[in-house]
């Protein structure tokens, strides 16, 4: 029963990232107990979750290493390893005018996305569940799970937003890891109610962020693809402590030097937080020198920046009415799709309704709910219903706030 959850959880969230993932290797591995990934090729979807308009360019997944000591689980800790995590991004900005149809189409996707999160995020887990001895064993497992993430280097390389000045930002980090401690801050593993008190070190090793100016993109001699684990080590500069420390100061222009340093948290049981009156929660932090640092064509980039990602998210709005011709051969199309635009902001920016449009509103949200929880009762196995054709016809009209507002 566990080892299908984990081949699940591995399945989806692994699977949401890298290419090739083999579910029925992946089943195996971790019946045996030592689940190992290598040398995986990241998928250009991989940072979606951002909700920004960027891609993966390239991207590498060099180990992940998943521990599941089956035989004394609920006595071991599991052991999470991940290494070599290289990513290389690029805007997505570029919007071309499309169908109407394709358009409904991302923005069903979107209200689905939207109303499946906040579904699960007010689903209360089953008390029985929790007082079970599978919902014992989980917690354990949670509460004493030992991670390890190395050799991380994730940089966004940006050619479109300041033309003329191509710029670099990225992050570096060189270890993060976490473990269960006890009050003399030692490793050791909690079961039962020690688990309603529990305590977390974690160790942060050469954290930073840098923002490179005028600078010249990345070219390789041959395709990501075909690059081997130690090219993209050698290309993302991972290499020896000793190669770091004299070349990756003068190597980037950081806005975070890079920082070392622990944290230690904390959580009470909640009738011992109220009697001695201390938080129910904790964390300290300790840091070495901390140094920051913004040049004047930085800050000139990320206004840049921000800019192309606002105009991109104005552009999008009204991808169905983009012209699919060309400025200087159809400038009459063009000056239509900028009057419907500017006249749909300024309609929604007015806040101005007619009583035709009240009432016309007022119909079409009872019909919404009404037809909604229909569907939902029908079906009570459903979350979400996003297959009827008369609730897609209705979705046309509305926007996806009301959308959900209704739902």
């Amino acid at each position: 029963m566990l080892e299908d959850q984990v081949t699940f959880l591995l399945q989806k969230y692994l699977g949401n990232y890298v290419k090739g993932l083999s579910k029925e290797a992946l089943k195996i591995s971790v019946w045996q107990g030592d689940v190992e990934l290598t040398n995986m090729q990241l998928k250009p979807e991989a940072l979606n979750a951002l909700k920004l308009p960027v891609k993966v360019k390239a991207g590498f997944l060099g180990s992940v290493r998943l521990k599941v000591p089956w035989s004394r689980l609920g006595q071991e800790p599991v052991l999470v390893y991940l290494d070599r995590i290289f990513i290389l991004a690029e805007p997505a900005t570029q919007v071309e005018g499309c169908s109407e149809d394709a358009v409904q189409e991302a923005k069903k996707s979107r209200i689905r996305e939207m109303e499946t999160k906040l579904l699960e995020s007010k689903q209360q887990l089953n008390s029985e569940m929790n007082t079970s001895w599978l919902g014992s064993v989980v917690n354990t497992i949670i509460g004493n799970l030992k991670l390890s993430i190395t050799n991380i280097h994730i940089r966004y390389e940006d050619l479109e937003s300041n033309p003329g000045h191509p710029f670099a930002a990225g992050a570096t980090l060189d270890e993060l890891s976490a473990v269960t401690v006890d009050d003399s801050g030692r490793e050791t593993f909690v079961t039962g109610g020690a688990l309603e008190r529990i305590q977390k070190s974690v160790e942060l090793k050469r954290l930073a962020f840098y923002l490179d100016s005028d600078i010249s993109p990345w070219n390789i001699h041959k395709s990501w693809e075909d690059l081997l684990p130690s090219e993209w080590s050698e290309v993302f500069e991972v290499g020896s402590k000793e190669k770091k420390a004299n070349t990756v100061i003068s190597n980037h222009n950081y806005i975070l030097q890079p920082v070392s340093g622990n944290a230690k948290y904390s959580k009470l049981r909640a009738d011992e937080s109220k009697t001695s009156g201390q938080p129910l929660q904790k964390a300290a932090v300790n840091l070495d020198d901390v140094t920051l640092c913004l040049s004047k064509d930085g800050y000139r980039d990320i206004l840049k920046l921000a800019d192309n990602f606002s105009s991109f998210n104005q552009r999008l709005k009204y991808a169905h009415l983009r012209p699919l011709v060309p400025v200087k051969s159809h400038p009459s199309l063009w000056w239509k799709y900028a009057y419907r635009a500017v006249s749909d902001q300024i309609k929604k920016a007015s806040g101005k309704m007619s009583w035709e449009q009240v009432l016309k509103n007022a119909r079409l949200r009872k019909r919404y709910i009404s037809l909604y929880a229909s569907l939902l009762k029908a079906d009570a196995s459903r979350m979400v219903v996003d297959d009827n054709k008369d609730i897609e016809d209705l979705d046309r009209e509305v926007d996806i706030e009301v959308i959900l507002q209704w739902r």
